[in-house]
């Protein structure tokens, strides 16, 4: 049963340029941790925008160009998962929270349980508007198999924030020219474009819809479903100042969402439930000499990742796989990094 409810704040700041967007994120995420920030949900749209994953690589999963020439912004994000084309039509939000407090407050434990829980409040607005959707594991809510909204999170110390999008009425046919997914994506759901795997809200339910309708009816499930009440308020000094700073310094830096491309000898991809997984490696006489790992799949501490491929660099081959095997990586993404990295070695040993 659920305790009295929690007061948070609602926050609708009207930040449309995605780099200040996205400092606000990180602002607020540090000041929660440091209890200078109240629980909060914020709602967020931008201007036509491409959001990426923090383990991506723009080039691999972004038309650059085509961004380039119709002046849409691209801005890496510090939560993991794929990239995404934001504009007027669609819109996010953000759940800023102390772990302990809310995780005991919902009665939960793990953090894929908060995607089953939000997903509940977005199937309720999809079934306002007569629609039927379901959720498709792990983060995702889809309507035929076409996916209509998507979740990740990102956990700082104390603090952590669920983020979610929702398409309502967005502009499929550009958003297909800004995105290029792994084919790894949509092999196995039998799609062959972005357009074949998305929908909005506003064509399945044959009508037109407004945004606002929508965030307004999302709210009021989600108060209702983490027994939460919302009073609106604006962002605090603090947070203004930290956000200034965090987008100076972080993310109007091209190096934030352009990373220097290393040079790897090979590269393999595979597909697990919670997206693609890359790995880039190098290595020479059994020894690990570069490794990294890239992808659309769900972690809430990338921080984890990061020591990860710091520790096992220069590690003979079978002392990193142990190491991965051993560390606190999800079952399912360290078992497939293991695995890729057997088979290079297998196939280089078969080579000699």
């Amino acid at each position: 049963m659920l305790k009295n409810k929690q007061k948070w704040r609602l926050l609708n700041d009207g930040i449309k340029d995605p780099f200040m967007h996205f400092a606000v994120e990180d602002a607020v995420l540090r000041l929660v941790d440091e209890e200078k920030s109240p629980p909060t949900l914020r709602i967020r749209q931008t201007i036509p925008s491409v959001w990426i994953g923090v383990f991506q690589h723009p080039e691999e999963d972004v038309n650059i160009e085509y961004c380039t020439e119709h002046n849409i912004p691209i801005v890496r994000r510090s939560n993991p998962g794929g990239a995404v084309y934001q504009d007027s039509g669609s819109f996010c939000y953000s759940m800023f929270f102390n772990r302990n407090e809310m995780f005991s407050h919902l009665g939960i434990e793990d953090p894929s349980q908060l995607y089953s829980l939000t997903g509940k409040a977005v199937l309720a607005v999809c079934k306002d508007f007569g629609v039927k959707a379901k959720l498709s594991p792990v983060n995702d809510i889809t309507v035929d198999n076409r996916k209509i909204y998507g979740s990740a999170q990102l956990e700082l110390y104390s603090a952590f924030v669920h983020s979610g999008t929702f398409l309502v009425n967005a502009d499929i046919k550009t958003m297909q020219n800004c995105l290029k997914p792994s084919d790894l994506k949509f092999k196995e759901k039998g799609f062959k474009s972005v357009a074949e795997r998305v929908i909005n809200l506003s064509e399945a339910a044959r009508k037109a819809i407004s945004v606002k309708h929508v965030i307004k009816g999302l709210i009021n499930h989600f108060s209702e479903i983490l027994n939460i009440e919302l009073q609106q308020s604006p962002l605090t000094k603090e947070e203004k100042t930290l956000a200034e700073k965090l987008l100076a310094s972080k993310y109007s830096k091209k190096e934030w969402t352009f990373r220097k491309k290393q040079l790897f000898t090979t590269k393999l991809s595979t597909k697990i439930k919670s997206g693609v997984v890359n790995l880039h490696i190098s290595t020479d006489n059994q020894y690990i000499k570069n490794i990294h790992i890239t992808g659309d799949f769900l972690l809430s501490d990338p921080e984890i990742l990061h020591k990860i491929e710091t520790n096992i660099r220069g590690l003979a081959i079978e002392k990193g796989i142990s190491f991965i095997r051993n560390s606190p990586l999800p079952q399912e993404l360290k078992m497939a990094v293991c695995h890729m990295i057997t088979n290079i070695t297998e196939g280089q040993n078969r080579n000699e």
